[in-house]
């Protein structure tokens, strides 16, 4: 289940549930995020596709420096994905904090300019967004059968991007039984998917157009993450 920290920040950020996944998703600094659960850890994924050797050089720089610094358990890339878990200890991690993790790491893909828009599986430009092997991403309904151009110096497997989703979830914790949230009130608005999405690689979401203050919020947001500054 999914805790009342993880459902503030997703009502925070207007991001959407995927019931069956126990996962939130959405849009932050114009980037795409996928959060789940975990037992003593927070897991934030984000599609690469598009990024260039420098910039995933740089991002992979800055978390090894900063992972006391940002709390984090661990992370990976793999299969154009970057995988980030949060640690967390007795005490939960407020929204405030996962959403300076989300801040820094969308920061840096503004500064590296990877493509906000590229399709996970090509890496060229579309406004289609789907969850493919249940992470929020760009994606080409086309592109669904084809073999994915490698960004991240990894081979795809089937296997291993559902592996990824797996372990981020791993021995995942119900939240307490007097929360104060339930999740079913805020997932009243919001999508819900149907039983087959577990057995297909991926499903399109239908997304309003993005608004126009995003690529101003994430400029500002590559300023506050700048590793140079």
């Amino acid at each position: 289940m999914l805790s009342t920290q993880l459902m503030k920040l997703a009502e925070q950020n207007e991001w959407k549930t995927n019931n069956h996944e126990e996962s939130v998703f959405g849009t932050y600094n114009g980037y795409l995020f996928t959060a789940f659960e975990g037992k003593g850890f927070k897991t934030f994924i984000t599609p690469l596709a598009g990024i260039n050797e420098e910039g995933l050089e740089a991002i992979l720089t800055f978390l090894k420096k900063n992972q006391r610094a940002l709390n984090l358990r661990n992370y990976e890339v793999s299969d154009n994905f970057l995988c980030v878990r949060q640690h967390e200890g007795l005490f939960k991690l407020s929204p405030d904090k996962m959403e300076y993790l989300l801040a820094q790491i969308s920061g840096l893909l503004s500064l590296y300019e990877l493509p906000p828009d590229a399709c996970v599986v090509c890496g060229e430009s579309t406004r289609k967004k789907g969850l493919y092997f249940g992470f929020y991403c760009h994606l080409h309904p086309e592109c669904l059968e084809q073999e994915p151009v490698d960004f991240t110096g990894t081979t795809f497997s089937d296997n291993q991007i559902e592996r990824m989703a797996d372990n981020s979830q791993a021995e995942s914790v119900a939240a307490p039984e007097d929360d104060d949230q339930q999740p079913d009130e805020l997932a009243a608005d919001v999508t819900e998917f149907p039983e087959a999405v577990t057995d297909e690689p991926a499903i399109l979401v239908e997304e309003p157009e993005a608004d126009a203050a995003d690529a101003a919020d994430a400029a500002d947001a590559a300023d506050a993450a700048d590793p140079r500054s």
